[in-house]
């Protein structure tokens, strides 16, 4: 079933045949992770890139302050992982923890180069992956710089509402650069709105 999913994630950026997907399936392992779990941590080489088919993680740094800053949310059927120390094989900066139990589908960083050598569509299958991931990061900076909170978190609501239901209020609002308490007061004025625009109907 896990794998069925990531199967599907695949298919939904381009086709893959039985065979390929069964050499695929074979570089493949599966991971479980407790609640409060790293995959990796700062300092650390991160050695897989991880599908989540269960559960949540967050992806985040600490600066020299001892300040968390989340940097990425996922859920079930979402990649996570601190990508820039995998795809170079250097210490990284990142820590990637589990939000709750979670499972991942993982492939490590030699067995993907097998798998573009093996199955070359894969290649062309992860760079698209990675184009789509780009695009969407650089979203979310000019997000950042021109947006204020209220409409950061209105995009974030209705762009992930999965992610709105499933993950705290602490790590989103890490997530959206501002603190809890100020999302509080957020999400209770775009309530307010809400209700008022209701009672002119």
């Amino acid at each position: 079933m896990e794998h069925e999913l990531l199967l599907k994630s695949f298919q939904n950026i381009g086709p893959l045949n039985e065979v390929q997907w069964q050499k695929a399936c074979a570089l493949i392992t599966g991971r479980k992770f407790k609640k409060g779990a790293f995959i990796n941590k700062e300092g650390e080489v991160n050695r897989f890139t991880n599908f989540i088919t269960a559960g949540s993680m967050r992806v985040f740094y600490i600066n020299s302050e001892g300040q968390q800053h989340v940097v990425q949310l996922g859920i079930r059927g979402w990649w996570v992982g601190d990508f820039p120390s995998f795809i170079t094989q250097s210490k990284g900066m990142l820590y990637t923890e589990a939000l709750e139990e979670t499972d991942v589908l993982s492939i490590s960083f030699d067995n993907l180069q097998t798998l573009y050598q093996q199955v070359p569509v894969f290649e062309r299958l992860f760079r698209l992956l990675i184009q789509n991931a780009y695009a969407s990061f650089q979203y979310r900076i000019l997000q950042n710089m021109s947006m204020d909170a209220e409409q950061r978190y209105r995009v974030f609501s209705n762009t992930y509402p999965l992610l709105d239901q499933q993950i705290s209020q602490k790590h989103i609002a890490s997530y959206l650069g501002m603190s809890a308490e100020f999302l509080s007061k957020v999400k209770k004025r775009i309530y307010e709105k809400r209700k008022e625009q209701k009672k002119r109907t």
